[in-house]
């Protein structure tokens, strides 16, 4: 299974669809999850035919909402993902959890923390925001594997990391 991962798009629906594009048609991701800011960009997408679930981000009504999920758990392949817009909304780090996905801070990156795999995909806001450029998240999971990696808009791996799954 490979999901593609997307946050921070402030509004910039051409980056937003070009990622998205990006994500369903060279990476051949089956769904899209977009980690907030703008709840309303992911909602464009999904009217648009992306198989796509979000969370919304600070800057959003609907976090606020007590009726819009601030944070997403679900699993996939047999892995219990986690995915918010902020670290603070995700749950406690334990064992039950194999991946977290988180947005905010505009800045890539993969890590790990107490145990889980903690992946950043970056942001889709400009083409240079905090010294960053746009940048998509992808998530490989196989039998045997959990790949996380981070690409740029023209898909070159600028980030990636593997995680063996256990028997």
């Amino acid at each position: 299974m490979i999901l593609g991962v997307i946050s921070d798009t402030h509004g910039n629906l051409v980056l937003m669809r070009k990622a998205a594009s990006l994500l369903k048609n060279k990476f051949l991701a089956t769904r899209i999850l977009h980690l907030g800011d703008d709840y309303a960009d992911k909602e464009t997408l999904e009217r648009e035919g992306y198989p796509i679930t979000g969370v919304p981000g600070l800057w959003c009504s609907e976090y606020s909402d007590p009726c819009v999920p601030k944070m997403i758990v679900e699993e996939f392949e047999g892995l219990r993902v986690a995915y918010a817009h902020a670290a603070e909304d995700l749950p406690p780090l334990t064992s039950d959890l194999d991946l977290c996905l988180i947005g905010h801070t505009h800045r890539y990156g993969i890590v790990v923390r107490q145990g889980v795999p903690v992946m950043n995909p970056g942001h889709l806001k400009s083409e240079q925001d905090r010294m960053r450029v746009p940048t998509v998240g992808v998530v490989r999971i196989t039998n045997a594997l959990l790949c996380l990696s981070i690409h740029d808009l023209t898909g070159q791996v600028l980030m990636e990391q593997e995680f063996p799954r256990e028997a």
